[in-house]
């Protein structure tokens, strides 16, 4: 009788390839919410031909399309959030701060386009831990604007404030990816206006 076949034993990844691996999936999934924006029509085998992988792989990683997919929501949200927090680190001026997490804004929806619509444009509603990663990224636009409200002695809500800043953010964004061809003023220009619109704008010193 011939000896059982010994089982096959999965090679393990070099190190921080299954992270890495973990991360394009991840990713792969953000753009197809993006393009469907519907989960249910978002299959483990599409998440990993987007990411030029095997279906194997994708089943080493989550459970099933419903953790990959509420997963990559997390991942979307948490990218965002570092991204406009790196945006201040170092910076004490809160007129410059605000100035670098506007532009950062800016930088992360037109470099992560599918992330960004995940985020903002999908019918998908945040929850649970993309929920709280989703607060604590509006948060940091919140301190932002709390901090510059508070130098200008004006005691307006920050949230109320942030919210505007917000849209106005959102709809330039939302115009400069979806009509690339069209002339638009520049991005600082543009973003300099909101801020004195709304009233966050620095003030001209009165010193003589």
């Amino acid at each position: 009788m011939s000896a059982a076949a010994e089982p096959v034993r999965r090679q393990r990844n070099a190190r921080g390839e299954g992270e890495r691996l973990r991360a394009e999936l991840l990713e792969a999934a953000a753009n197809l919410m993006a393009t469907n924006g519907d989960i249910e029509s978002i299959s483990l085998r599409a998440v990993a031909r987007e990411a030029g992988v095997s279906a194997t792989a994708v089943y080493r990683h989550f459970d099933d399309h419903h953790d990959l997919l509420r997963e990559s929501v997390v991942y979307c949200w948490t990218n965002f959030r570092q991204s406009l927090t790196e945006s201040r680190r170092g910076i004490t001026d809160p007129f410059d701060a605000l100035q670098a997490l506007r532009a950062a804004y800016v930088q992360f929806a037109l470099d992560h386009p599918g992330q960004y619509r995940v985020m903002f444009s999908n019918r998908m509603q945040p929850e649970g831990d993309s929920a709280v990663i989703g607060l604590a990224a509006y948060q940091v636009l919140v301190d932002s604007v709390a901090e510059i409200l508070g130098v200008l002695g004006d005691d307006r809500d920050p949230y109320f404030v942030a919210a505007q800043l917000h849209t106005w953010l959102h709809g330039v964004v939302d115009l400069w990816s979806n009509h690339p061809d069209v002339s638009w003023p520049g991005a600082d220009r543009l973003i300099d206006s909101m801020t004195e619109v709304i009233g966050i704008a620095r003030r001209p010193s009165t010193d003589s």
